[in-house]
């Protein structure tokens, strides 16, 4: 009985999240993106600001922490899960807390791969691919983001 309780919570879980990712895409105003993001489980503090066609996590949006006045521009994706060993070798979904520090700014389409740490007041260029924390204050660009 427990292991259905468990399936129905997943399904449930993954059912809300993905009911609220289009309007937290597309909605008019960022403050209404943010409402929807926490709609799904995201972990977003005060004052955030989400661009268009944001992608946090749709498997573990709850891993996911945005803190106090950060900016997350047009086209980003912040992931908390890497599922290609379970689809390359039969392996296990790494799953990682994911965490974008209070008013750090995410440059356009950029992305944030799981278990990254982004620190307070960092920024990150636009096309960036975040692979390994930035620590607070920096400033990374590239791919793989390096600071400059």
């Amino acid at each position: 009985m427990e292991s259905v309780n468990r399936i129905n919570l997943g399904v449930w879980r993954r059912l809300k999240s993905t009911l609220f990712l289009m309007p937290a895409f597309f909605a008019p105003h960022s403050r209404i993106r943010v409402m929807f993001h926490r709609m799904r489980g995201v972990r977003i503090g005060p004052d955030v600001e989400i661009g268009y066609m944001v992608m946090i996590d749709n498997l573990y949006p709850e891993k996911v922490t945005i803190r106090r006045g950060a900016t997350i521009t047009y086209g980003c994706t912040v992931l908390a899960h890497d599922a290609s060993f379970r689809y390359a070798r039969n392996g296990k979904d790494m799953i990682k807390e994911t965490v974008i520090g209070e008013r750090s700014f995410i440059g356009v389409n950029s992305t944030l791969l799981a278990g990254v740490h982004v620190g307070r007041k960092a920024i990150v260029g636009a096309g960036s691919v975040v692979n390994k924390n930035v620590p607070d204050g920096a400033t990374v660009a590239g791919v793989p983001a390096h600071r400059i």
